[in-house]
């Protein structure tokens, strides 16, 4: 799912058809009391089997109302609103994709597992390697979460350390690193200063240990917030709709939205789902209010949970 506004979202998904592919995209004006399709690349959606995650497509994220990127094994976009759709030649899978200010970043997947950065406009144009990134990193855990912007600001994770920039025109490595078993999980941002940084590792027994920093400064500088161990799987992702209001989607047995009101300090959950731990699929916050969360996945279903309350309360929406 991907938002632009409060009131403007879209949904990737599946429905039933005569010919496949059956790849669907419904699209929300008014917040998701009504929903209409429109079209979709021809492309199947990726899904989780007995081998793995077959090729395809698995998000869904949209820049402005006319500028969109459907991404998995391919990345296509639109720049009409998904009345088109072209499929746009990167060399790799597309593990993470996020775009702000006019500009799209993704985080392109070799065979080799490599992983280098791509940038484009997101009205359209060529993609180029990201300069003053690394190219070719090892990275084999790559998964959604790696990129966060806010505005012209981006911090990237690649090969376990963590690059950023303010302008998009030149990158730092910040000096914070995760102590092993520990590895750089997610970010989040409030503003282009204040950056919330998850480390996760040491799974046992559906638990995984979790230590939460904080930065004012814009990744130059953290401080240790709390640090705990708890339900956990490869999909933590962190959300910082406001200055002291954070949120983790994470599982194992279950499938839980954690949220910490007192900026990462003490974490108490919003959401918990009883689904035998299907885990997240996607999730964000547009506004301080407005936040969509995808459980489930392809192959056992999924729903969609949508608050208006800045996560006080979460409701299923229904298509």
């Amino acid at each position: 799912m991907t938002f632009v506004s409060a009131s403007e979202g879209w949904v990737l998904g599946a429905a039933p058809c005569a010919v496949q592919p059956c790849t669907s995209i419904v699209r929300t004006t008014d917040g998701g009391a009504t929903w209409t399709g429109i079209p979709a690349p021809p492309v199947p959606l990726a899904s989780n089997g007995p081998t793995g995650l077959s090729p395809g497509l698995s998000y869904l994220r949209f820049a402005s109302p006319l500028d969109g990127f459907a991404f998995g094994s391919q990345l296509w976009a639109t720049h009409d609103g998904g009345a088109t759709w072209q499929h746009v030649w990167l060399p790799g899978s597309i593990g993470d994709l996020e775009t702000s200010a006019g500009v799209v970043y993704a985080a392109v997947i070799a065979q080799d597992r490599t992983v280098t950065i791509y940038q484009s406009l997101a009205s359209g144009g060529p993609w180029t390697p990201v300069p003053g990134l690394p190219a070719d990193v090892p990275d084999p855990a790559m998964s959604l979460g790696r990129i966060t912007l806010h505005g012209t600001a981006a911090w990237i994770i690649l090969g376990g350390r963590l690059y950023a920039t303010q302008t998009g025109l030149s990158w730092v490595q910040e000096p914070l690193t995760c102590t092993p078993p520990y590895a750089m999980a997610s970010t989040a941002a409030y503003s282009t200063q204040q950056l919330t940084l998850l480390c996760a590792g040491d799974p046992a027994a559906g638990s995984e240990g979790k230590t939460v920093y904080s930065s004012s400064d814009g990744g130059a500088s953290f401080t240790l917030m709390s640090a705990w161990a708890g339900p956990g799987d490869q999909f933590d992702l962190l959300a910082e709709p406001t200055a002291q209001h954070i949120f983790l989607a994470t599982s194992s047995a279950v499938t839980l939205l954690d949220m910490s009101g007192d900026g990462a300090r003490t974490w108490s959950s919003a959401l918990r789902i009883d689904d035998g731990g299907l885990g997240w699929s996607d999730f964000g916050f547009t506004t301080p209010t407005h936040g969509v969360a995808i459980e489930g996945n392809l192959r056992f279903g999924c729903r969609m949970y949508m608050t208006r309350d800045a996560g006080q309360t979460w409701h299923q929406i229904t298509f």
